[in-house]
């Protein structure tokens, strides 16, 4: 796996330049029902926004497939999942292989060996910092998006983090 790096200039809405000191988890996120984005187009998004200044939204990886992205330092808060979250974890976003929001096989190969890569810390959603429904498919809110509207998300959100929590670890 190769981690590409793009950072967001400092002082930037997605990048503020605070020190992250002492990350106790890592968040998990995916980046909504957008399975064609790229991990660039995301960092374009969080750089330009739709004024061209930026978004004060980001995270410090973005995987899809094989490909990571680093698009904010490790050492450096990234606004990802609410105050205590951003001041404390590593966001990594994903970019789902469907609209429901499920993560491709080959994805959660790369994010399992970037996991190897950065501190062993506990796994969270940012579902379990602030009650979003993110990542939609591993939570137990139960509105997604299916292309054509809202549907019920299909039962299992909890079992499906747990069974992913597991894939991560078993490769």
């Amino acid at each position: 796996m190769i981690i590409k790096q793009d950072f967001i200039p400092k002082n930037h809405p997605a990048r503020p330049g605070l020190l992250l000191s002492k990350p106790t988890a890592i968040t998990i996120h995916w980046i909504g029902p957008y399975p064609k984005q790229t991990p660039a187009a995301v960092r374009n998004w969080w750089f330009k926004g739709e004024d061209g200044k930026g978004v004060q939204a980001s995270a410090h990886y973005v995987v899809k497939d094989d490909e990571v992205l680093q698009v904010i330092p490790e050492g450096e808060v990234a606004w990802h999942c609410g105050s205590k979250g951003n001041y404390t974890s590593i966001g990594i976003e994903v970019i789902p292989m469907n609209l429901t929001g499920e993560f491709s096989g080959r994805t959660i190969e790369t994010l399992a060996e970037l996991l190897t890569k950065l501190p062993p810390l506990e796994l969270l959603r940012h579902y379990d910092w602030t009650q979003k429904d993110c990542p939609r498919f591993y939570t137990p809110v139960t509105a997604i998006l299916d292309g054509g509207g809202r549907v019920a998300n299909p039962e299992g959100g909890e079992a499906r983090w747990k069974q992913l929590i597991e894939d991560l670890k078993a490769v």
